[in-house]
Formats: structure tokens, C-alpha cells, sequence
């Protein structure tokens, strides 16, 4: 009885031992084999690459691939383990060759281990090679058998194996050596990958190179007697030269490989880049960087987009200089914060005419304005007293776009950028104030040409059944964030018309220069230039694409002849250039109507615009007023003088229509457009009976603060100040603070000196007419 419990106590003790070892064995084989760092590898939609990131351990060595390719699948197992599938991790008959093999030259000379050892060996690092580690090696290969398929085990080895230098893995070898894809090798290209990681520090395309190739033709050989090739193959392959040393990798999309890495780790990014394109738009960024680095410009960026799907066909962050980083070149521009210049004028202008504020000819005032101490100014300086709306979009005049933004309401603007997408808009309006439509506020690249692309999406909607609008995306599997086409801001109205204003090629821009791009294609277009010359934009349009370009400074160093027509738009037209012929937006003729508008006003015409023309307008547009500006007026028969019934006999006067503008307005809007008639003067004798004051201040406006400038020795210039009056014969009597300063005939201008603080400056003319304003001066 004690004997038969001692024998089930040594059984339940050998169980346990059993499971112990099994336990042992099972847990061996850590989760993670490799973990090595990986670089991030960026492929285009072709699956070519475009550019790769050097791992931090500096190898090459991108992620594992998941199958090899069939050539070097076969060459790797006809070189490295010829019974890969038929054995459990280990080789008995390789193993016994082995030991024969080196206990017969008293030397280690074969190891005898299969793949799968390797890939052991391989996870390990870098170990002695002895017994005991060879030991190891074997018993985790077994186990490493249980837990992966043949063809992982291969991938794994693959991916990891050594091919000389610092090129680690098929992928990084085959692109290093070959320059192509592993999945594009010749015979001879594969049996040469098949052969480095046997000894990748004493034989290599650089060292050895005899010897290389006597591997090489050997395995081909072995390869055509397994009949895995064939006569013809085996004698082109044995012609083919080694390789003569490595190869750069592409560098294509280098800051989108360095977004990809930061965003979303070392992988291999399957993106939407079209390769052809990516590459020639580099190409056109280094030669154009390169012109424009003679005067002091360094940096700029280029993002095209397909307009139907949201996705990104070129992604030129910055022109990389590994020689140079200093000058900003490792900056992304395409996701940099930067002042936005004019770009946001278009999304003001079809905001407008969405609500029915506007209509595309309608006179806009572009006078001086003050707003406290903010006083805009045209790019040219100059003044042209009224423009057309769609000709202060197309000009892009900066005092008429303050005037239309003050009327739309700064925070209901800044409303209307976050619903559009716009990520950097994020102060206070009274931070931005009025000059958020000049580039107080910043903007990306990348919300630009996202902005614009849903705005065209939405415009192509009008033929095709789009339900929604897709955000820009870089990634071939990756579905961008969209939204329903009912909670886009603009209607299709207000977007045709604003794309029909920016499709003008031949016009002067923000910059002030008349410049004419030859294009054989319409697109909408718009550039922008922020203060101090320091960001050039130039954003364009069609119904398939959407391009946008940055020129300037990383670094935010302004340059006196840097802006968006001059730098960033030949740019954009010259990638145009490349891309395919596109149609242009069908009209959205359920959401427009064609009514009578004043060809001189661009108002609805009333029955005394004298002449008028049928244009396409929004609907919204039909509750703004009828021209206001066309009025009828009595004057003396000879046309000389104003009069009324008060003052002269009906028999004495007839009826006139004139076209006035108000004074201010009209002193600017005349000295460009010769053919304005000013109201003829008040008869003398009628003065008492008008009540309208023909005077206007030019310059100071009202709560203007008025700088006194300095000569370089220092005493104080004098201030000119400028008034107008619809009778040219008059004179105006100028007083500050109720003291005298002079008297003044058309040109109505006088040089004063005030002193620091509030006055008040009052204007009489020869009529009796008087205006106030009160300006405060600076020293």
C-alpha cells in the first residue's frame, strides 16, 4: 500500500514537473518579437515610394511587410532552408551536417540553422554565438512554429534580416540597392537580397563584391535545377551587373512623412498622393524656391486636392534642404499658423450675397474711413471713390472689404469661419477687430484648401447627387469627417457669383500691379499678401481641383516685394499647368434670377436709371433697394445752376436725371471716371431754399487720430488736410477750435500744425454750408 502511494505521489510529481515545463515552454516566446524602431514610410496612391524617415536607431528599416514577395519568398528558402516547410522550427538533418561540418574542421564553419532559428536569433539581438544560446534558440523556434503560419515566419525574417550598412528588411534593401519595390525585383535583383543577411558585414554590393556575385550566380543556379527558372531567365539573370553602391531613397514628401510620423507612428502610409504629380510639383517648389531665394525668400508650400473625393493629390510642405536648416526648411508650412492676408474676402463676399446685402455691380464706398485709430488703406494708397463689389473682390481693395465687414458684424463673421472650418479662428472679436478681413487672424494651408474645396464640392452638387461634403484626407483608406451639404454656410447662388468674380484673369490684385496670367483654363482665383509682406497667398478653383501655395519666411521675415501675384500665384498656375483640362460650374439656375439692374449703380433699376442690362443676381438679392443714386432735379433751362419752385418760375427750369454720389465719394469716384457730371451749383438765389449741405471732409474723418511726422532734424512737418464741395466756384474757410486757418479754392487742401490732443476742425464755405469734425493728433 505505501508503495503504490509512493509511486502515485512521484506520478502527480512528474505531472507537475511536466506542467511546469510546459508552462515554461509555453510562455517562452515573448508576445512582442521585435522592437526594434521602425521609420515611417510614405507611399503614394500607386503604392510607389515617396519618401521614408530613417528609423531613431539610424537604420533603415521599414515596418514588416505581411507576405513576401513569390521571387524572394523561393530564394530565401532555396539559399537559407530548403526543408522551411517540412520542419517544426529545427532541421534534424541540417543540424547533423552542421556538427559533422565543424567537428571535422575543428571550427564553427555552419551553423545549421533554419529560418526560423534566424528569426529567433534575430529578436534576440545581438547574443553570443555558443551552445547555450544556440540551445535557447532552438527550443523557441519549435515554439515560435506553434504560434505563427510558414509564410509569417517568413515575413518575419523578411523584415528583419540584415542586407549590409544600415539597411534592414526587404522593403529598405530592395528600395537602398534597387531602387524599386521588393514586389518589382528581377531573379537576379532577388537572389542577391537572398544572399546578403548569410554574411551582411563581409559581403556587400560595396565590399566583396566577387564574392557577392559568386553567391548570387550560385543561387540562380540552384533555383533553375529546382526549376523555379528558366533557361532564359537564369542566362539574363546571370548578365545582370550588381548594383554599384546604395541608392538615395526619394524625398518627395518629406514633411508629410514627418506629419504621418508624429500623428500616426512609424508605418507605411498608403496615401493619396498621386506619384507622377507629387514628384513634379517638388520639382517646380525647388526651382521656384531657388529663383526666389535671390531676394531673401526661402520657404513655400503647395497643396492640391481633388475636389470630388477630399483627397490630397500633392503635399509640398516646404522645400527640404538637409544643408541648410536654418532657413526654416524644416518647417511644415502646410499646417503653420500664418497671417491670412486677403484670403477670407471671397467667403465676406458670398456671405453678403447669400443674406441679400449685395449684388455683384452694386457701388461700394472706398473713401478714407477711420475706426478710432484704425485707418485702412489700399495697397496703392489711392482712392477710387465707389467701386463695383465684385471689382473690390477682384482688386482686392482693402478699405471697401473693412466698409462690408463692418456692415455684415465682425462676430458674425467669425461665426461664419468656424462653420467653414477654419481651426486657427479662435479669439475675441474685439481682438480681431476690422482687420480680420486684411489678415488680422491666421489660417493654415491646409483650412484654406480645405475651405475652398467643400465650397466647390458644394457648387458640383448642382449636376451630380452629392449628399455631403468630405474634409481633405492624405490617406487611401481613411474616410475625411463630412457633413451634410444643408449646414454649409453658402447657398449655390452666392457661390457661383463669387467664383464667376474670381474667375477674371486679366485684373489688378490686392498688390496693386496689372498682371496677366496666360492660362488655358478658367479658374477661380485669389491671392493674398499680409502686413509687412511677410505671407504671399494664391488660392485657385475648379469644378475637379482646388491648389493652394504659401510663399515667404518661416521664420516671419517680411520681404518689400514679396506678395501673393507676384510669388505665390505664378506658382499656382503653373500647377494648373500640370494637372488635367478641367469644365467649369454650371449655373445653379433654380437659385438665380435675371432681373434689370443699373449698369451705372449696380442696383435693382428704378424708373430713372437710364440705362440698364440684364445680369444674373440671387434671389436674396431682390429685397436690396433700388438704385438710389439716379435722382431727378430741377435746373435752369441752360442747365447752369439748381433751382425749385420756391425760387424760380416752373417756365424757367426743367427736369434733369442725374447720377450723384455723395460728396466724399464723388471728390474720388471723378478723378477716375471722366464721364461724372457733379450736381450743377445752387443758383445763387435759391440758397436759403436747399437744406442739403454740399460739403464733405476729406481728410481728417471724424474721431480720426492724426500722426504729425517729423523731419529728420526733428521739427514737426505740417499736416495737409483736404475737404470737397459739389460747386466748384466756392470757397471754404477752414477754422481749428474756432480759430481761423485759412481760405481755400478748388483744390480745397490747406497745410496746418496743430498741437497735441482733441480738436475740432470746422469748415465754412462761400454759401453759408458749414461741417464739424473732431480729430485727435499724435505726436
Amino acid at each position: 500500500m505505501n508503495r503504490k502511494l509512493l509511486n502515485n505521489r512521484k506520478l502527480r510529481i512528474l505531472f507537475c514537473i511536466i506542467a511546469i515545463l510546459l508552462g515554461i515552454y509555453y510562455f517562452s516566446l515573448p508576445r512582442t518579437l521585435f522592437r526594434s524602431p521602425y521609420s515611417t514610410v510614405v507611399e503614394s496612391k500607386e503604392r510607389q515610394l515617396l519618401n521614408a524617415r530613417i528609423a531613431k536607431d539610424g537604420q533603415w528599416r521599414f515596418p514588416p511587410v505581411n507576405k513576401v514577395p513569390e521571387k524572394l519568398k523561393k530564394a530565401f528558402i532555396t539559399y537559407e532552408d530548403k526543408r522551411f516547410y517540412y520542419h517544426w522550427g529545427v532541421d534534424p538533418f541540417s543540424m547533423v551536417r552542421a556538427v559533422y561540418r565543424n567537428v571535422k574542421k575543428r571550427t564553427v564553419t555552419s551553423g545549421g540553422s533554419t529560418i526560423t532559428m534566424q528569426v529567433i536569433r534575430l529578436s534576440r539581438g545581438k547574443k553570443k554565438r555558443n551552445i547555450g544560446n544556440k540551445l535557447i534558440e532552438t527550443v523557441l523556434a519549435t515554439r515560435l512554429e506553434f504560434r505563427y503560419s510558414k509564410e509569417s515566419i517568413l515575413a518575419l525574417y523578411a523584415s528583419h534580416a540584415p542586407f549590409g550598412g544600415n539597411v534592414v528588411g526587404i522593403d529598405a534593401a530592395s528600395w537602398r540597392y534597387f531602387g524599386r519595390p521588393a514586389t518589382e525585383l528581377s531573379w537576379a535583383e532577388a537572389a542577391t537580397l537572398a544572399v546578403l543577411p548569410n554574411a551582411p558585414s563581409l559581403i556587400h554590393i560595396s565590399k566583396n563584391r566577387e564574392m557577392l556575385k559568386l553567391k548570387r550566380d550560385h543561387l540562380l543556379r540552384k533555383l533553375y535545377r529546382k526549376k523555379e527558372i528558366s533557361d532564359i531567365e537564369l542566362e539574363l539573370a546571370l548578365c545582370e551587373n550588381l548594383p554599384d553602391k546604395p541608392m538615395l531613397l526619394p524625398q518627395f514628401a518629406y514633411h508629410l512623412t514627418n506629419r504621418i510620423g508624429k500623428e500616426k507612428g512609424n508605418i507605411i502610409a498608403k496615401t493619396t498622393l498621386h506619384y507622377d504629380l507629387q514628384k513634379r510639383v517638388s520639382e517646380l517648389a525647388a526651382r521656384k524656391q531657388e529663383l526666389y531665394s535671390n531676394n531673401g525668400i526661402n520657404n513655400l508650400a503647395i497643396l492640391v486636392a481633388d475636389v470630388k473625393t477630399g483627397k490630397v493629390m500633392a503635399y509640398v510642405g516646404n522645400v527640404w534642404r538637409e544643408e541648410d536648416k536654418s532657413l526654416g526648411s524644416n518647417v511644415d508650412i502646410i499646417t503653420s499658423r500664418r497671417s491670412s492676408g486677403s484670403v477670407f474676402k471671397p467667403l465676406l463676399y458670398a456671405a453678403l450675397l447669400e443674406e441679400g446685402e449685395l449684388l455683384p455691380n452694386m457701388l461700394i464706398p472706398d473713401i478714407p474711413v477711420s475706426y478710432g485709430t484704425f485707418s485702412p488703406k489700399n495697397f496703392n494708397s489711392t482712392f477710387n471713390g465707389a467701386v463695383p463689389a465684385h471689382r473690390v473682390l477682384e482688386r482686392s481693395l482693402n478699405v471697401p472689404s473693412v466698409t462690408l465687414l463692418k456692415e455684415y458684424g465682425i462676430e458674425k463673421f467669425i461665426s461664419l469661419l468656424h462653420k467653414l472650418g477654419f481651426s486657427t479662428i479662435n479669439r475675441l472679436a474685439d481682438d480681431y477687430g476690422l482687420t480680420l478681413i486684411l489678415g488680422g487672424a491666421e489660417c493654415s494651408l491646409w483650412d484654406l484648401v480645405n475651405v475652398y474645396s467643400k465650397m466647390a464640392q458644394k457648387m458640383n452638387a448642382v449636376n451630380e447627387k452629392t449628399t455631403q461634403l468630405t474634409n481633405l484626407s492624405f490617406f487611401e483608406n481613411q474616410v475625411g469627417r463630412t457633413e451634410s451639404l444643408k449646414n454649409f454656410p453658402f447657398d449655390l447662388s452666392s457661390l457661383w457669383l463669387t467664383f464667376e468674380s474670381l474667375a477674371n484673369l486679366n485684373r489688378p490684385e490686392e498688390e496693386g500691379q496689372w498682371q496677366t496670367f496666360s492660362s488655358s483654363r478658367k479658374v477661380a482665383w485669389k491671392t493674398g499678401t499680409s502686413f509687412g509682406n511677410r505671407d504671399a497667398w494664391s488660392i485657385g478653383i475648379t469644378p475637379e481641383f482646388v491648389v493652394g501655395v504659401w510663399v515667404g519666411n518661416a521664420s516671419g521675415e517680411g520681404r518689400p516685394t514679396l506678395t501673393g501675384v507676384g510669388y505665390a500665384a505664378p506658382i499656382m498656375f503653373d500647377v494648373f499647368a500640370l494637372l488635367p483640362k478641367s469644365r467649369w460650374f454650371s449655373m445653379p439656375a433654380q437659385e438665380v434670377t435675371l432681373e434689370k439692374i443699373c449698369m451705372k449703380s449696380g442696383h435693382l433699376a428704378s424708373q430713372l436709371c437710364p440705362e440698364t442690362e440684364q445680369q444674373w443676381i440671387p434671389k436674396a438679392g431682390l429685397n436690396t433697394p433700388q438704385c438710389p443714386y439716379h435722382i431727378e432735379v430741377n435746373v435752369t433751362l441752360d442747365g447752369k445752376y439748381r433751382v425749385n419752385t420756391d425760387c424760380e418760375s416752373i417756365n424757367n427750369m426743367k427736369r434733369e436725371v442725374c447720377f450723384v454720389l455723395p460728396p466724399a465719394e464723388a471728390w474720388y469716384y471723378k478723378n477716375l471716371n471722366s464721364d461724372y457730371r457733379p450736381l450743377p451749383p445752387i443758383s445763387p438765389k435759391c440758397i436759403s431754399t436747399f437744406g442739403t449741405s454740399p460739403l464733405a471732409i476729406i481728410y481728417p474723418r471724424n474721431d480720426m487720430s492724426v500722426v504729425i511726422p517729423r523731419k529728420l532734424e526733428g521739427e514737426k512737418n505740417a499736416v495737409v488736410f483736404q475737404a470737397t464741395n459739389t460747386n466748384p466756384n466756392a470757397l471754404i474757410f477752414w477754422h481749428i477750435d474756432n480759430d481761423y486757418v485759412g481760405t481755400t479754392s478748388s483744390p480745397h487742401q490747406i497745410a496746418v500744425h496743430p498741437t497735441s490732443g482733441t480738436h475740432i476742425l470746422t469748415i465754412v464755405d462761400s454759401e453759408g454750408y458749414s461741417l464739424k469734425v473732431r480729430f485727435n493728433v499724435k505726436e
